[in-house]
C-alpha cells in the first residue's frame, strides 16, 4: 500500500508532499494539482517499470533511479509533453530537467 508521495518539478507541482491513506479522494477547485498528482503516479509507474527491466544490470545502490525520454511519456495521459515539467519549455532546452517522483509505501 502507498502511504505517501513526494512530487517535485512535475506539471504545475513544484515541491508537494501527499500523505495516503488506506482510501484516497482528491478534492480541490480546478487547476489545484488533483490530475497532476495522479499523473506523477502515473509517471513514478513507467520509472519502476523502467527499474525492473534494467534492475538484473545494477543495484539500488548504485542506480537509485532511471532516465526516461520521450518515448516512455505517451503512456500518461496529457496533451502535450510541453505540460510536464514544472516553469520550463522543452524547446531551446541544454541541461537534462529532473523530475523527482518519491513514493513510500508499505506491503
Amino acid at each position: 500500500m502507498l502511504t505517501r508521495i513526494l512530487i517535485k518539478n512535475f506539471k504545475g507541482l513544484k515541491d508537494v508532499d501527499i500523505e495516503l491513506g488506506e482510501a484516497v479522494v482528491f478534492i480541490g477547485p480546478n487547476n489545484s494539482g488533483k490530475t497532476s498528482a495522479l499523473q506523477a503516479l502515473a509517471l513514478w509507474s513507467i520509472g519502476v517499470q523502467q527499474w525492473i527491466g534494467k534492475k538484473s544490470v545494477t543495484s539500488p545502490e548504485k542506480r537509485p533511479g532511471v532516465t526516461l525520454n520521450r518515448k516512455d511519456l505517451i503512456q500518461i495521459p496529457i496533451p502535450n509533453a510541453n505540460l510536464i515539467w514544472h516553469n520550463l519549455h522543452v524547446r531551446g532546452m541544454t541541461k537534462p530537467v529532473f523530475i523527482d517522483i518519491i513514493v513510500d509505501g508499505v506491503a
